[in-house]
């Protein structure tokens, strides 16, 4: 093989790899932590405060490590890792199914209202 046929075909390689998307996040029919079904609240625990998945409703962060004073609510699996679909609307992707989730949490605000991240002003 020449040299010119080996570039080709690394070429082709690489064109094959790209082609096929790798989701380093990919949807689960349960939740990685407490194993609950899509649609289901994740499991709450009052000693060490239960999954480590869910979200608290009121900040957007995690349930877990939140310590206001307020009720976090029950968030729900909904399949994808809280966060990566945020990211993939607003194209802000370290890499395919790796969400940005720093630029999230400082360029977006969570809105309880409507439990998503909006982009801030």
């Amino acid at each position: 093989m020449n040299s010119a046929e080996r570039d080709n075909e690394m070429n082709n390689h690489n064109e094959s790899t790209q082609r096929k998307q790798i989701r380093v996040m990919d949807f689960e029919a349960t939740c990685p932590d407490c194993a609950v079904a899509v649609g289901e609240a994740h499991d709450y625990d009052e000693h060490d405060g239960g999954c480590d998945v869910a979200r608290c409703l009121v900040t957007g962060l995690q349930r877990l490590m939140c310590d206001l004073d307020h009720d976090c609510g029950r968030d729900v699996w909904t399949g994808w890792w809280p966060g990566l679909l945020d990211c993939e609307q607003r194209g802000w992707m370290i890499g395919p199914g790796l969400p940005d989730l720093n630029r999230l949490y400082t360029e977006a605000t969570w809105d309880p209202a409507r439990c998503t991240w909006v982009k801030s002003n």
